[in-house]
C-alpha cells in the first residue's frame, strides 16, 4: 500500500506533544501503531524521531527505510535520513540522501542543512557559506513578503545556520538577534519546542554566560526532562563551576535516556579528563567514537589523550585521521587546544590554535583561545591584543572579557623585579606586602633551586590582587573561586588574592602559601607541566614545613577500616570535590605521605627528583614509576598501603565507636549484660539521663568485674567528682592508669584531674605519656600549654607551642606568645623566626613587628634591621 495523506482522525499535534516532552515510549507506542495501518510519512518520521532521542540510531535508520519503500521519493524521508547519516558520521550516505530530497523539494530546510553541515566538515567553507547564507536569505525574504517562517524546525535551522553566517562574516550583532528573535518565535510558535531553549543554553555558555545558560537548559528541561542536549548543557555548567560530581551526574541521566549520546559521553570523559583518569576517559569516547567516527569534538579529545601520555606518533596519526576528511579542521585544533590548555600543556596548545586560525581566521573561539592563553602564562601584552581581537569577532564571550579586565586592572599595578621574579601589585593596598614577599621569594627560590636541581629559564610572574573577583577571574577567568582558595599557579605564574583583599583582613600565613604556589611553579616547569596533582600538591604540602594535615590521620585510619582511602587512581578526583571537604583535606595529606612514603622506600631527597624526571616525557603513573624506581604501580601501591597503615599505627588513638541512641544501648546492653564496654558505655549514657544511682552502681559492678576498666572508671570518677570527691576519684583513675598506662581515654581524664588539683607536675607527666602512647586520643598540646602555662614552666611552655604552631600556622596570637618567651629566654634566633611567622600574619602588627626588630637587633642583623625599617616608610 502507498502512502497517502494524513488521515484527520489521529491527533498527531498530541503525539508530537509526547516526543517532544520524552514521553517517548508512547509517542513510539502511538507511532508504530500508526505505522501498521495508516502508513502515514508522519508516522514513519515520528518513530525514527523517538529511536533517535533513546539511542537506537538502527531502529531509527529501519524506520526510515520502510516509509522509502512505499515512497522512494518522499523529500522529508529522504532529510530526515540524510541527517541521520550525518548524526552517524556517514556523509556520503548523508549527500546522497540530502541530494535526492532537494531534487524532490529544492527549498527543503533539513536536506539543505544537511549538505551544508557536510561541506563544512569537509573543509568546503565556501559551499559552506553558500549554502548557510541561503538559509539567512530565506528567512529574510519570507518576512519581507510578511510571509514569516512559522515552523519550528525550519526555525531552529535558521538559528544555526544564522549563528554560522554571522561567525563567519563578522556579524555579532547577528548572534544576538538569532538568540533574542529566532529562537523566541520557534518557542512563541510551538511552546514545545524545548530545542530553542537548548540551543540558546549553548549558545550562550560557549561564551561563558553559565547563569543565563542555566536557566536556558531549565527551561528546556521543565519541556522535557529527558532532553539530552539540556542535560548535557547543566553538566558542562556544572563543570565549568567545578562542580565535578553534579557535571557527572547530569551526563549519566543524560547517557540513561540516550547510552549513545556523544555529547554525554564527551562530559563524562571531561569530567574524567579532569581528574587524570585518562583510562576511563578513553574508553568513554572510543564509545562515542563508534558511535560518530567524523565527530571532531571526539577525536580532538582522543589526540589530547595520545599527546598527554606522551605518545607524539599516535598523537599524529590522530591528527592525519581528522585531515584524512575535513581539509580545514578548525573546530577541532580550537577544541584540542583548549583541551590541551586546561592540561596546561601550553606549547602545542598554542600551535593548535594558530592552526584554527590559520584554517578559520574568522573563528573567534580559536583566537580567544589563544588569548586566555597567552593570558594564562602571564604574556600580557601578547594577551591583550589577541583577546580584543576575538571580542571584535564575538563582543560576548564572558571569559575573554573578564580577561580583559583584569589585564585593565593590571595595567595600575606597580611592577618590582628580583633576579628570578617580577611581582605587580596594588601600590596602595600592598607596598609593605611585596617589600616583603620579594624575599620570601628569593630565598625560597634558591631553596628549591637546590632540592630539584632545576632553575627555571625565565622569570616567574608573580601578581598579588587587591579584589578576590579580579583574582578569581586571573586564575578561573570566571568569578566564584571558594573562597578558601589562597593562592594558584599556572607554572610561569603565580597570583595571589592580597591579606587585606577587598578592605578585609585575612589572617593567613601568606608565606606559607608563597612556598606552596612556588613549589608548584617548579614542579610544573620541570615537568613540562606533566607532573600530576598529587605530587605537586604532595611536594607543595612538604614545603610548608608545617604539620597541619596531621589533623587528619583519624579519618585517614577510619578510611583504612572502610577501604575507602584514595588510591593513584582516584586521588585526583578528590581534589577537585569540593563540595566534600574532608575527601579534598584528606587528599592533600594523602598526596605528603606519598611524598614520605617516595622519599622513605625509594632512595631518599633524591627520589624526588628521579620521579620528576620521569614525567617530564609523560603523564603515565605507571610508566613513571616504572622508569624512576623500575616498580610497578600494583607494587608501589601495596608498599603505599602498608606505609599508611605503620602512620596510623604510629599516631595511635582508638576508633570511635558506633554512635548509638539510649534505646540502642539499653537494650544491646539487656541482650549482651557481659560485654563490659558496652555496659561501661550504656552507665556513661545514663548520668546526663540524671539516672546517677543506677550509672554508679553499674560502673562499680563492671570495675569490681575488671579493675581499672578504663571508660568505668572514667564514669565512676565523674560521678565521685560531682559528689565533691576529689581524693576518690583520683585514685579510681590512678588505678585505671595503671591497669591500663596506654589508654589515651584515662590519661586525659586524670590529667584533667590534676591540673585541677594544682598537681602540674604529675598532670604534666600523665599527659605528656599519654602524647606519646596515643597521640591521636586527645589535644595533648593544648592541655600542656595550660599545664606548663600556669606552672611557670617556659621552657617546656615554649617547646609546646612551637608543635601547636607548626600544625596551627596561621594562630597569630600564638607566634606571639612563643616570640616573647624566646625572646625572654634570650633565644634570639627562634624568636626571629616566630615573630617573623607572626608578622607573615599581620604585616601592620605593631607587636610583631618590634618583636622582629628586637630579635635581629640582638643577632647583629642590623643590615636587616634597617631594611625591615624603610619597609614600612
Amino acid at each position: 500500500m502507498g502512502l497517502r495523506a494524513d488521515p484527520p482522525a489521529v491527533d498527531y499535534p498530541a503525539l508530537k506533544q509526547r516526543l517532544q516532552r520524552g514521553n517517548y515510549a508512547e509517542a513510539l507506542e502511538g507511532y508504530d501503531r500508526l505505522a501498521k495501518s495508516e502508513k502515514p510519512v508522519a508516522a514513519f518520521l515520528g518513530q525514527a524521531a523517538c529511536h533517535r532521542a533513546l539511542g537506537a540510531s538502527t531502529q531509527a535508520l529501519d524506520a526510515l527505510d520502510t516509509g522509502l519503500k512505499a515512497a522512494p521519493e518522499n523529500p522529508d524521508l529522504l532529510a530526515a535520513r540524510a541527517d541521520l547519516f550525518y548524526a552517524l558520521g556517514k556523509w556520503d550516505e548523508a549527500n546522497t540522501d540530502a541530494d535526492a530530497a532537494l531534487k524532490k523539494q529544492p527549498g527543503h530546510f533539513l536536506a539543505r542543512w544537511t549538505r551544508a553541515r557536510v561541506l563544512r566538515d569537509r573543509g568546503d567553507l565556501t559551499g559552506a557559506d553558500t549554502e548557510m547564507r541561503w538559509f539567512v536569505k530565506a528567512y529574510s525574504d519570507a518576512s519581507a513578503a510578511e510571509k514569516e517562517i512559522t515552523d519550528s524546525d525550519k526555525l531552529l535551522i535558521v538559528a544555526e545556520a544564522g549563528i554560522e553566517n554571522a561567525t563567519t562574516h563578522n556579524k555579532p550583532e547577528q548572534i544576538k538577534f538569532v538568540l533574542q528573535d529566532v529562537l523566541r518565535d520557534a518557542l512563541k510558535n510551538a511552546p514545545d519546542c524545548w530545542q530553542a531553549e537548548a540551543l540558546s543554553g549553548r549558545l550562550l555558555l560557549e561564551r561563558h554566560n553559565r547563569a543565563d545558560a542555566a536557566s536556558a537548559f531549565d527551561a528546556a528541561l521543565k519541556i522535557n526532562p529527558k532532553a539530552g542536549p539540556a542535560l548535557v548543557g547543566k553538566g558542562a555548567v556544572a563543570l565549568e563551576r567545578m562542580e565535578f560530581g553534579e557535571a557527572e551526574r547530569q551526563a549519566d541521566v543524560a547517557l540513561k535516556v540516550n547510552p549513545k549520546d556523544t555529547a554525554a559521553l564527551r562530559l563524562k570523559a571531561d569530567v574524567r579528563l579532569a581528574e587524570a583518569d585518562h583510562a576511563t576517559a578513553e574508553k568513554l569516547l572510543l564509545i562515542a567514537k563508534a558511535v560518530n567516527p567524523r565527530e571532531g569534538a571526539t577525536l580532538a579529545r582522543l589526540a589530547a589523550l595520545k599527546h598527554l601520555r606522551g605518545d607524539p606518533a599516535g598523537f599524529a596519526a590522530a591528527v592525519k585521521e581528522v585531515g584524512a576528511f575535513d581539509s580545514k579542521p578548525a573546530p577541532f585544533y580550537t577544541d584540542l587546544g583548549n583541551i590541551l590548555t586546561d592540561a596546561r600543556q601550553y606549547a602545542t596548545a598554542a600551535e593548535c590554535f594558530e592552526k584554527a586560525i590559520a584554517f578559520r581566521p574568522a573563528l573567534p573561539g580559536a583566537k580567544a583561545g589563544l588569548g586566555l592563553l597567552y593570558f594564562i602564562q602571564g604574556r600580557e601584552a601578547e594577551a591583550r591584543a589577541t583577546l580584543k581581537e576575538a571580542m571584535k569577532a564575538d563582543p560576548f564571550n564572558v571569559k575573554a572579557d573578564n580577561a580583559l579586565t583584569v589585564l585593565e586592572e593590571l595595567a595600575e599595578y606597580a611592577t618590582v623585579e628580583t633576579p628570578h621574579f617580577v611581582i605587580r601589585f596594588d601600590k596602595q593596598n600592598d607596598k609593605i606586602l611585596a617589600a616583603f614577599l620579594s624575599g620570601v621569594l628569593e630565598d625560597t627560590f634558591a631553596e628549591l633551586a637546590q632540592r630539584y636541581g632545576f632553575t627555571p629559564t625565565n622569570k616567574i610572574l608573580v601578581e598579588v590582587f587587591a579584589r578576590r573577583q579580579i583574582f578569581s577571574g586571573r586564575i578561573a577567568l570566571l568569578p566564584g573561586l571558594p573562597g578558601a582558595v589562597q593562592g594558584a599557579c599556572t607554572g610561569p605564574l603565580i597570583a595571589l588574592p592580597s591579606p587585606r583583599a577587598d578592605g578585609g583582613v585575612r589572617a593567613y600565613n601568606w608565606a606559607i602559601v608563597v612556598r606552596h604556589e612556588l613549589t608548584h611553579a617548579f614542579n610544573l616547569l620541570q615537568t613540562s607541566n606533566h607532573v600530576p596533582v598529587w605530587l605537586t600538591e604532595g611536594l607543595a604540602v612538604r614545603s610548608e614545613k608545617t604539620s597541619r594535615f596531621a589533623q587528619m590521620t583519624p579519618l585517614l585510619r577510619d578510611r583504612l577500616a572502610a577501604g575507602t582511602t584514595f588510591d593513584l587512581d582516584t586521588i585526583t578526583r578528590a581534589y577537585k570535590r569540593f563540595t566534600q571537604p574532608n575527601d579534598v583535606m584528606l587528599a592533600y595529606y594523602q598526596g605528603l605521605l606519598y611524598v614520605e612514603f617516595i622519599v622513605k622506600r625509594y632512595g631518599g631527597e633524591a627520589s624526588v627528583a628521579k620521579l620528576l624526571a620521569a614525567y617530564h616525557t609523560t603523564t603515565d603513573t605507571a610508566l613513571a614509576l616504572g622508569t624512576a624506581f623500575g616498580v610497578e604501580k600494583v607494587a608501589f601501591e601495596a608498599g603505599y598501603r602498608k606505609y599508611l597503615e605503620e602512620t596510623v599505627k604510629a599516631a595511635g588513638g582508638r576508633r570511635p565507636e558506633k554512635v548509638l541512641t539510649f534505646d540502642e544501648l539499653r537494650a544491646a546492653h539487656l541482650k549482651n549484660p557481659d560485654d563490659l564496654d558496652l555496659a561501661a558505655r550504656y552507665a556513661a549514657a545514663l548520668v546526663p539521663r540524671g539516672m546517677v544511682d543506677e550509672a554508679k552502681k553499674l560502673a562499680s559492678a563492671i570495675r569490681a568485674k575488671e579493675k581499672g576498666h578504663p571508660l568505668a572508671s572514667i564514669v565512676a570518677a565523674r560521678l565521685l567528682r560531682r559528689a565533691k570527691d576529689d581524693a576518690g576519684a583520683r585514685t579510681v583513675l590512678e588505678e585505671a592508669a595503671e591497669e591500663n598506662p596506654d589508654d589515651g581515654r584515662v590519661l586525659i581524664e586524670l590529667g584533667k584531674l590534676l591540673y585541677d588539683l594544682k598537681d602540674y607536675d604529675k598532670a604534666a607527666t600523665a599527659l605528656e605519656w599519654g602524647r606519646k602512647v596515643a597521640p591521636g586520643d586527645a589535644d595533648w598540646l593544648d592541655l600542656l600549654a595550660k599545664v606548663y602555662g600556669t606552672s611557670n614552666k617556659p621552657d617546656r611552655l615554649a617547646s609546646v607551642l612551637a608543635q601547636q604552631a607548626l600544625a596551627n600556622p596561621d594562630d597569630l596570637a600564638l607566634h606571639l606568645r612563643l616570640a616573647k618567651l624566646y625572646t625572654n629566654a634570650g633565644k634570639h634566633a627562634d624568636a626571629e623566626r616566630a615573630a617573623r611567622a607572626a608578622l607573615y600574619i599581620d604585616l601592620l602588627n605593631a607587636e610583631a613587628k618590634d618583636l622582629l626588630l628586637a630579635a635581629l637587633a640582638a643577632q647583629k642583623k642590623d643590615q636587616e634591621v634597617e631594611a625591615i625599617r624603610k619597609r614600612y616608610e
